[in-house]
């Protein structure tokens, strides 16, 4: 089941992007994106590659929405969460950032909680298809 997740998540992240690409498309996002894509790169505050699922950029390269999107079959735990915020920090001229959390399964109560503390947004399949 485990090589089902793995083919899976590349096209999850597909279906996620094109998501972000319809919102914004629907004036639904924060931002109009410049640029929308998969970042991978070295992250200087880890000293070490780092990547992010999608990032959206606005044109004056100040403002991003940072995406984590998890294909698994189970909820998506705060590790997870710590991930995206860590690799946001590899952008110090991104002054206003937003994240979304995108999961096949859902999410831990923590993540639930830290979310509805910091302002993020989750969701999940049905999210994807909701007019």
């Amino acid at each position: 089941m485990t090589e089902l997740s793995d083919y899976m998540g590349p096209v999850f992240e597909a279906i996620c992007q094109k998501y972000l690409m319809r919102q914004a498309r629907l004036h639904a996002l924060p931002f109009i994106p410049q640029t929308i894509g998969k970042w991978w790169g070295n992250n200087p505050a880890i000293k070490a590659q780092d990547d992010v699922d999608i990032l959206a950029i606005d044109r004056s390269g100040t403002e991003a929405i940072f995406c984590e999107c998890k294909y698994q079959n189970r909820p998506m735990p705060m590790a997870e969460y710590d991930d995206l915020m860590q690799a946001a920090a590899a952008f110090p001229q991104i002054t206003k950032r937003h994240f979304l959390f995108f999961s096949k399964s859902g999410y831990t109560q923590p993540v639930q909680e830290r979310t509805a503390r910091e302002g993020t947004r989750l969701l999940t399949i049905p999210d994807l298809y909701q007019k």
